[in-house]
């Protein structure tokens, strides 16, 4: 996997297809971080909110300043 910034978001799932997360459009994506992901999704042993993402990634501005849903940022029109 390589790391960088998200261009799209990113939807995370299991081998069953059950979403793990969400990941937002810039979300800083790596190795690392998708550990963290793993593992906080297989202690609560369901999806993770925003507000999980949140508590694992206290500095990513992506998840703790989400965007407004202006129709730009997921593609639905107005």
């Amino acid at each position: 996997m390589s790391a960088g910034k998200l261009i799209e978001p990113k939807v995370i799932t299991d081998l069953n297809q059950k979403v793990v997360c969400l990941l937002p459009t810039g979300f800083y994506f790596n190795d690392t971080r998708w550990e963290m992901i793993w593992d906080y999704y297989d202690k609560k042993g369901d999806t993770l909110s925003m507000a999980d993402l949140k508590k694992l990634f206290p500095d990513e501005e992506t998840v703790q300043n989400p965007a407004d849903n202006t129709g730009e940022t997921f593609n639905h029109k107005k």
